[in-house]
């Protein structure tokens, strides 16, 4: 079995500034080279949005803050890069340590969710960007309504077969980045899917479960080889911080394959 696959979420924090190459150089080619370039394209586009409030939903910050995002929207051609671990320094990727791995070396192919980007490996070189996978950009070229997601979701399926077949894929995105599975492809992988919820079934606390979700990943990062029953195993000593508690059981109806479901009960 090849090395497993771990799919995260972007942060909304990232370092600043870069030593690597303008973004628009480092996407010459590649697999996702053609749509990454639409993206740029369309993103760059739509830093001549009129409407303050309308650009600021767009990139995830406060309307006060919709200059500052025009003008990184404006430059991201011409922005300076750096590797995807150490770019983002969100909760998640904090916990899971993944600043100081070495990607060449890790254990598993951690792949990060990006609306930049799409599917962005560690070592693959990231400018400081902000962009919602949720945003519409109207001249997105490819999709109807502009829709981001829609637009990966239509283009990710063979870059996802490509990184997954025969690994096992631990899927630890939450609802708005899920949304880039193409309808099936989860059914031709082995994908196992990873909730966080309190007693009720409910959503459990957005910042717990950030930390929660990036020592989990760093707990894979240490057993890369481990099963959904090692998994449990290994989190019976809390690693996973004080009131976490981790089952597993077969996907409900309407889902595919095992989930682990991490509950908080703190």
């Amino acid at each position: 079995m090849r090395r497993p696959v771990i799919l995260l979420p972007p942060s909304k924090g990232k370092a600043l500034g870069g030593r690597g190459r303008p973004y628009a150089r480092t996407i010459a080619r590649g697999p996702l080279a053609a749509h990454r370039r639409e993206l740029l394209a369309a993103a760059v586009a739509s830093a001549g949005e009129r409407d303050d409030a309308v650009l600021a939903r767009r990139c995830g910050v406060a309307t006060s803050d919709a200059s500052d995002a025009r003008r990184t929207l404006r430059g991201l051609a011409d922005a300076p890069t750096m590797p995807a671990h150490q770019r983002y320094t969100g909760v998640v990727h904090g916990n899971a340590g993944l600043a100081t791995v070495d990607p060449a070396g890790v254990g598993a192919d951690v792949r990060i969710v990006s609306a930049l980007l799409g599917l962005v490996a560690l070592d693959e070189p990231v400018p400081a960007y902000r962009l919602e996978f949720t945003a519409t950009l109207p001249g997105l070229a490819g999709s109807s309504t502009g829709s981001v997601a829609t637009f990966w979701r239509d283009r990710l399926a063979e870059e996802l077969c490509r990184a997954a077949v025969g690994a096992r894929v631990w899927d630890l995105l939450p609802a708005e980045h899920a949304r880039m599975w193409p309808a099936g492809l989860r059914d031709e992988l082995d994908v196992i899917g990873v909730r966080f919820v309190r007693p009720d079934g409910r959503a459990a606390n957005a910042a717990r479960t950030k930390v929660a979700k990036g020592l989990l990943t760093a707990l894979l990062l240490a057993r890369p080889r481990t099963t959904v029953a090692g998994l449990l195993r290994l989190a019976a000593d809390e690693p996973l911080g004080p009131g976490w508690t981790l089952t597993a059981e077969d996907g409900a109806e309407g889902e595919e394959g095992p989930v682990v479901t991490a509950t908080f009960a703190g």
